[in-house]
């Protein structure tokens, strides 16, 4: 589907999607450290990694990009997207992520196939990666399927390294006894940060130039301060909002977005506010109909002690 205001202000593609793409990755000061935290358990030959924070922080993007950092010549990589399968099922997305062609059918058949590769890839000099994605949808099934792949080691160290990328139920989930085992073995933890103020107006423009733009559309030092207030932060609600904005702008057949047309597509869209503890979600007419609600009670209350002293 032709997207209209890409003609308008003449970019190729779409500069504000929700779909994770490494072309659109923008680094921040916290993807630096996530990245950081994670070449450094390839350093320790052993343990997890447990990259979390709130839904739309980019740690799906954050993981794709670091696999493809490394050097193919050292290491096999896996991602699993999503993780709400069974133990075969989960052996298999292994080894299809690993170009394997599962010839195993039974669990044990599966885990032993894929253990075979681990070991002679090691012996071969290359080290293998799993990346879990969504790791707070995992069973506790797989949660002991996993503590058991980790376990498939030399006389000198652990080959297969594990990166747990999850929100923030992941940590509370491996607080629970059933796979309180599993968090013990967690060497390496980082949590993400949202965006800051600068960073958004950067992150922007940033997509932006990406998308094709030779200087249009702008958005004006107001908006990007509405835009950050109103997503905390939050990359995927920037998008969101951003997006809605360019859209309002070719709409009215402007070039800049000022706070006006974002105030405007907020309470248009009823866009939902988020916080950084994923707090409650609150669109624009919640937080009016909540004000009213605070406003009318202290009035209540006024009222009351009015009455009070007068009867006094």
């Amino acid at each position: 589907m032709k997207i209209p205001y890409l003609e308008y202000f003449g970019l190729v593609e779409r500069p504000f999607g929700l779909t994770p793409d490494p072309h659109f990755y923008f680094e921040t000061e916290t993807h630096r450290e996530a990245i950081a935290h994670l070449r450094f358990l390839l350093g320790q030959k052993e343990g997890f990694a447990l990259i979390h924070g709130d839904v739309g922080l980019g740690k799906t993007t954050l993981s794709r990009i670091f696999l493809s950092s490394l050097d193919k010549d050292t290491y096999n990589t896996a991602l699993i997207l999503n993780p709400i399968m069974d133990e075969r099922e989960f052996l298999m997305s292994i080894l299809k992520e690993l170009g394997l062609e599962a010839r195993g059918v039974t669990r044990k058949e599966l885990f032993d196939e894929l253990q075979q590769f681990l070991l002679e890839e090691y012996r071969q000099g290359r080290e293998t990666v799993l990346a879990i994605d969504e790791a707070q949808l995992l069973s506790n099934e797989l949660f002991e399927l996993i503590r058991i792949l980790s376990n498939i080691e030399t006389e000198k160290e652990k080959i297969l390294r594990i990166i747990l990328l999850g929100q923030p139920e992941l940590v509370q989930k491996l607080k629970d006894p059933q796979v309180r085992y599993l968090a013990q073995r967690i060497t390496v933890t980082y949590k993400l940060r949202p965006f800051s103020e600068r960073e958004v107006g950067l992150y922007i423009n940033y997509r932006l130039v990406k998308a094709g733009s030779k200087g249009l559309p702008t958005f004006k030092k107001n908006a990007v301060r509405r835009i950050f207030r109103a997503s905390r932060g939050c990359p995927r609600l920037v998008n969101i909002l951003s997006d809605r904005c360019v859209l309002a702008l070719y709409g009215r057949s402007k070039e800049s977005v000022d706070k006006q047309i974002v105030a405007d597509v907020l309470e248009e869209e009823d866009i939902p506010f988020t916080s950084v503890d994923r707090g409650p979600f609150l669109t624009v007419t919640h937080r009016v109909v909540v004000l009213s609600l605070i406003g009318l009670v202290l009035i209540l209350f006024a009222a009351f002690f009015a009455n009070l002293i007068g009867y006094w």
